[in-house]
């Protein structure tokens, strides 16, 4: 397939999805039900544009032409998670669109074959779109981008929103591995706590709120490293000028990873 199938253009929010443990595309709980209905009530995009904390790169890439490869980039998980496979395709068409408007906004990138779909995005990808039939293309995480860098990505490609894409930002709004309790563990307070400071941001649109994340003094709880939390402002950069963010959905797994989904438009 070298081109994205022509069919009627919606309107598409860009969204943020948690993507928790890869366990979470196997094991029931709240936000793999909400992720495998989640697909259903949306009309069908014409394509994906998805951006993973998983890929993190010396300079935006982007994915290249052609079959994207299903990325096992875990260990020690049960064999039915390696033997998920995520057949998407990459079109020229839509990765020389990305390209182009990267470029006309001045942000330098490069295609990458070398990547695929990793976890982070194929596995709430598998979710909501099991049938891999919906053409896909995978930004990186670059290593030097913050906030406002990720916030002008997103900004740079918000007009696919309006061309029958759907943008995606994978990742998690509290992350900290070391901190891991049992499932069925409550929420830990100072998770919750975090939540509601991004919140102020996210909600309202003012991501001058947000944007300083060291002011926030949870921030190491929450994220000894900040890649999971940072694709968030992809998105909503995404929605465009005076976009607002909606959640749509927060639980809590193991004790401290928020499972937390957002859709932003103005």
């Amino acid at each position: 397939m070298s081109a994205i199938t022509p069919h009627s253009v919606s309107t598409f929010a860009p969204m943020f999805l948690a993507h928790g443990s890869p366990m979470l595309a196997i094991e029931d709980s709240a936000a793999h039900q909400y992720l495998k209905a989640l697909g259903a009530s949306l009309p069908r995009p014409r394509a994906i544009v998805v951006l993973s904390p998983h890929w993190e790169t010396e300079g935006l890439r982007v994915s290249a032409p052609g079959p994207l490869r299903t990325i096992h980039d875990f260990g020690r998980f049960p064999r039915a998670l390696f033997e998920i496979q995520y057949p998407a395709h990459a079109p020229q068409a839509l990765v020389n669109d990305v390209m182009q408007r990267l470029a006309t906004a001045g942000i330098a990138a490069s295609v990458d074959a070398s990547w695929g779909l990793d976890h982070g995005a194929w596995v709430p990808l598998s979710l909501a779109f099991p049938d891999a039939d919906i053409p896909v293309v995978a930004l990186s995480l670059p290593l030097s981008y913050g906030p406002e860098q990720l916030l002008e990505l997103g900004a740079a490609l918000s007009p696919l929103k309006d061309d029958g894409v759907l943008i995606l930002a994978t990742g998690s709004t509290t992350h900290n591995l070391r901190m891991i309790m049992p499932k069925s563990t409550p929420a830990a307070d100072w998770a919750v706590a975090f939540d509601d400071w991004l919140d102020q941001g996210l909600l309202t649109g003012a991501a001058e709120k947000i944007t300083d994340l060291a002011a926030n003094p949870q921030l190491r709880l929450a994220h000894p490293t900040e890649e999971h939390l940072l694709p968030v402002f992809f998105a909503l950069g995404a929605g465009g000028a005076g976009a607002k963010g909606e959640l749509l959905h927060r639980s809590y797994e193991y004790g401290t990873l928020s499972m937390s989904y957002y859709r932003f438009a103005a």
